[in-house]
């Protein structure tokens, strides 16, 4: 906390870098990951809302048994999608009172997400996108007190 008329250090990210970086995240978000875990972070459950009713359940193109990875560099065969498994809400719920992104330490946030995500094609995305989400994940989670921390660590990369 600054003291009144105190200026930040050199070191620490201003408002608008944590602002801008949680924005980032906020529009990646949307294009990649909402479509599985909801608009809101809420999970698959969340996320199936935003369909027609009888496509709800996904498993006409999303077989279970079909593979987990699917580039989107490669052909998509109709019905054949990769397998979407169970996409959990990415913040505290009765269910799951402690998701990675409320408890994982950000880098350790920001290595799951780059090895893991979207499922369909780990990885994809640029490291400044996963930092992006990492920081937008912290903020739904009501930790912005690491966000300058984030802001950093992105910066180095």
């Amino acid at each position: 906390m600054l003291v009144a008329g105190a200026q930040p250090s050199a070191d620490v990210p201003a408002n608008g870098q944590v602002a801008a970086l949680v924005a980032a995240g906020e529009e990646s978000y949307a294009w990649n990951c909402a479509v599985c875990h909801g608009a809101g972070g809420g999970g698959i459950e969340e996320a199936r809302l935003r369909f027609p009713p009888d496509e709800r359940r996904c498993t006409r193109c999303h077989r279970p048994a079909n593979r987990a990875v699917q580039p989107l560099d490669r052909p998509v065969v109709d019905n054949d999608m990769f397998s979407i498994g169970e996409p959990p809400a990415l913040h505290p719920t009765e269910e799951r009172p402690a998701p990675l992104a409320a408890v994982a330490a950000p880098e350790a946030l920001h290595a799951y997400l780059a090895a893991t995500m979207p499922r369909y094609d780990p990885g994809r995305l640029s490291d400044e996108e996963y930092w992006a989400l990492t920081a937008f994940l912290l903020d739904m989670n009501g930790r912005a007190a690491e966000l300058p921390r984030v802001v950093e660590l992105a910066a180095r990369e």
